[in-house]
């Protein structure tokens, strides 16, 4: 296939309206986009105060612990029931 100036190309106008709307939505997504950026520079920075990492360490503590604490839970009820069916009673069923 050759294209000269002969070569016809037709288009529908549901794909030209498709081609106008997508472009539009990007150009608009574009600007957003830089004017969002801009605004992000003009705030200033993030910081982390000392209280806050602490605050979210103690957390971290208190539920490694709170898991720690249930995992040995089901330690010592997985062994009463090993103890259970060694000592027959689960033989009844």
């Amino acid at each position: 296939m050759k294209i000269s100036e002969g070569t016809e190309f037709k288009i529908d106008i549901k794909t030209i309206i498709s081609i106008i709307i997508v472009t539009s939505m990007f150009v608009g997504m574009y600007y957003t986009l830089q004017d969002d950026i801009s605004d992000a520079k003009k705030m200033p920075k993030a910081v982390i105060d000392r209280i806050e990492y602490d605050l979210k360490q103690d957390w971290h503590t208190e539920h490694i612990n709170r898991l720690e604490d249930e995992v040995q839970e089901l330690r010592d009820w997985c062994r009463e029931i090993d103890k259970e069916l060694s000592n027959g009673k689960g033989k009844n069923r």
